[in-house]
């Protein structure tokens, strides 16, 4: 159990680290929404990246609350994401994670700020929308995303809220099904 909510949290907080642009955002330097033309070179691909816009000592702290039907069980975290570098091609990431009668757990991991190029994934597309909420004691507007998808004949309904001031970019998550709620939100947080 300890180590699937560490995937996910792991999973949500990568969420938009594709480096596709957004809409009404300036694409990546030297191209155009239109196949083979180029233009001046825009912002570096740092700009785009969930932390490529910070400097070192930025924080993210997210509270995740899981709780399951079956068997009836609520589980508490909290996850604290720091940059600790950040140079031309990969931002490194120390993650804290802290359960409850668990010690603390320590990771570092290093994303590179330029996707790689992958192919079209067909599937179902997500449905985005804008919504002024609470984080961290401040109103912020996020983009939120919502998904639903189906694994093993369950659905689940996963919203994601993102926001650009904010380390990482995504300030909450929920994610729901039939058998399990799990709720992940920005606590405290340094821009720096």
């Amino acid at each position: 159990m300890r180590e699937f909510l560490l995937s996910l949290a792991v999973c949500v907080a990568l969420v938009g680290c594709d480096n596709k642009p957004e809409a009404g955002k300036t694409p990546e330097a030297g191209k155009t929404p239109e196949a083979g033309k180029t233009t001046e070179p825009a912002k570096a691909a740092v700009a785009k990246h969930p932390w490529g816009s910070f400097k070192k000592g930025s924080f993210v702290k997210m509270k995740s609350v899981t709780d399951m039907e079956t068997p009836k069980m609520k589980t508490e975290m909290t996850m604290t994401q720091t940059l600790k570098d950040l140079t031309a091609d990969e931002a490194v990431i120390e993650t804290e994670t802290v359960i409850p009668n668990i010690p603390p757990q320590k990771s570092e991991m290093k994303l590179p700020l330029k996707a790689a190029e992958g192919k079209a994934v067909d599937g179902p597309k997500p449905k985005t929308s804008t919504e002024e909420i609470e984080v961290a004691g401040k109103k912020l507007k996020c983009t939120v995303t919502e998904m639903e998808t189906e694994a093993g004949g369950t659905k689940t309904v996963t919203k994601v809220w993102t926001n650009d001031e904010v380390p990482g970019h995504t300030v909450k998550t929920q994610s729901k099904n039939p058998t399990m709620t799990m709720t992940m939100e920005v606590v405290e947080f340094s821009s720096k």
